[in-house]
């Protein structure tokens, strides 16, 4: 049975990005020397984000503002929207709006207004317009990942972040090997992202920080690993929040 051991954790500054466009940090020299991501060739229509934002104002306004800002809701847009959902994919996304929102009332719109409402959240944050309208195919929406024109950004130090590895204990420390790089992540849905992730595992290692309770019981496991980043020198270090088994064993 999946562990999560969730954490109280101080507050931390992480940078704000100005205007509604998405926040992730891009070259417009490198972004014209590399095919650019799937997100950013026209995924959906302008005509379906607009069907979007009608409901969206329809069902969603009252939480989260129809300026998107946030409410009793989180904003959906610029900084906050990057935080939660840079480098997933829209089929996370999608999961996320169809599975639990609104809260208590997930029946309120179809899966296919649940789409659109997607398609509004991206074009509200720069993503582009295209000739066709997204689909309803979790292998389509698999396969976008919400980036910026240069593709993934390695996470910077202090980000909140996931990482999927090994535990071993070396002395008192604990640590994940054969670690997936550090990507950003949020505390919405641990056990959600726990059971999403379908490998490969990496090739790194992570010293987890600050872990309480102590995992020993979950050595020889593979953790999901949620915490505040900690770059040092070629090290990387990740101060613990939580910690959700994804498969009883280690490959």
């Amino acid at each position: 049975m999946a562990q999560t051991r969730l954490r109280v954790f101080r507050p931390f500054l992480l940078a704000l990005y100005a205007g509604g466009l998405f926040g992730l940090a891009w070259s417009a020299t490198a972004a014209a020397q590399a095919p650019l991501p799937k997100i950013w060739t026209g995924v959906y229509t302008e005509a379906q984000a607009q069907r979007g934002r009608d409901v969206f104002l329809n069902r969603c306004a009252h939480c989260h503002d129809e300026r998107l800002t946030g409410g009793d809701g989180p904003a959906l847009i610029a900084g906050q929207f990057n935080r939660n959902w840079g480098s997933r994919t829209v089929q996370r996304l999608f999961t996320k709006v169809k599975e639990r929102m609104p809260p208590g009332e997930v029946f309120v719109a179809s899966d296919k207004e649940k789409l659109d409402i997607v398609t509004f959240l991206l074009m509200s944050n720069g993503f582009p317009p295209g000739e066709h309208e997204l689909r309803l195919d979790a292998d389509e929406l698999s396969s976008i990942l919400i980036v910026g024109k240069n593709g993934p950004e390695p996470a910077p130090t202090g980000a909140l972040v996931e990482v999927v590895g090994c535990l071993i204990t070396e002395g008192d420390d604990y640590s994940l090997t054969n670690a997936t790089a550090p990507s950003v992540s949020s505390m919405d849905d641990v056990a959600g992202d726990a059971k999403a992730f379908k490998g490969p595992l990496g090739t790194g290692k992570v010293k987890l920080l600050d872990v309480y309770p102590k995992p020993d019981g979950l050595k020889g496991r593979t953790l999901m690993a949620k915490g505040l980043l900690i770059r040092n020198g070629t090290a990387t270090n990740l101060n613990v929040m939580a910690l959700e088994t994804v498969s009883a064993t280690c490959p």
